[in-house]
């Protein structure tokens, strides 16, 4: 019978759409960065319609000890592939971010230094130049006037999807069995200790 594996300091959960080009370097930044802690990768493939499931496949073959691989049986939607990542990640903090390297890896330590000083249960990271899609920048507009109305969230806290996450938040979210999962609303309705 194989050893269990230890149990992460951290996890780092990627959801990949079409990201075949840019997640190869990150995940080798990454591998560099977090060299000196008990880290995992989970990646996510979202059904992608490039070659990232390949690549990905690859990637966990290329790093067995850090890399796992989960690949949806196709697009689920950027909430759904965080939901099945944080699921499957073993560590006792976590982080999401994006597969095409806008979210600086290196800020996630700063981030998990600023979730355990302050006993908060997730930080959200802001971008320093969004370079997402007119249509993506919309939907997040969107989402967020729509979360600012229903959840009465305060205007000036901007859900991110670049986020350090303690375990006890992981696992209560990790619970919903709904069809469309909103992450971050799921976030809202857990906690109010939340740092950005």
């Amino acid at each position: 019978m194989a050893a269990e594996r230890e149990t992460p300091e951290i996890s780092l959960v990627i959801p990949v759409y079409n990201g075949s080009r840019t997640i190869c370097p990150l995940v080798d930044r990454i591998q560099m960065i977090f060299a000196n802690m008990s880290f995992e990768i989970v990646l996510v493939n979202d059904g992608s319609e490039d070659d990232s499931e390949m690549v990905c496949a690859k990637l966990a073959e290329k790093f067995p000890q850090t890399v796992s691989f989960v690949n949806l049986s196709r697009n689920f939607g950027e909430h759904s592939a965080v939901l099945a990542g944080l699921s499957y990640a073993r560590g006792q903090y976590l982080a999401v971010l994006d597969d095409d390297g806008q979210n600086l890896p290196e800020e996630i330590l700063p981030m998990l230094e600023e979730l355990q000083r302050r006993n908060y249960d997730v930080v959200y990271g802001q971008y320093i130049e969004k370079k997402h899609s007119r249509f993506r920048n919309i939907g997040s507009w969107f989402n967020d006037r729509v979360a600012t109305f229903l959840l009465q969230k305060p205007k000036d806290l901007y859900f991110s999807s670049f986020k350090v996450p303690n375990r006890f938040l992981v696992n209560e979210i990790i619970k919903y069995r709904g069809p469309y999962p909103y992450a971050d609303g799921l976030i809202y309705h857990t906690t109010r200790k939340i740092g950005c």
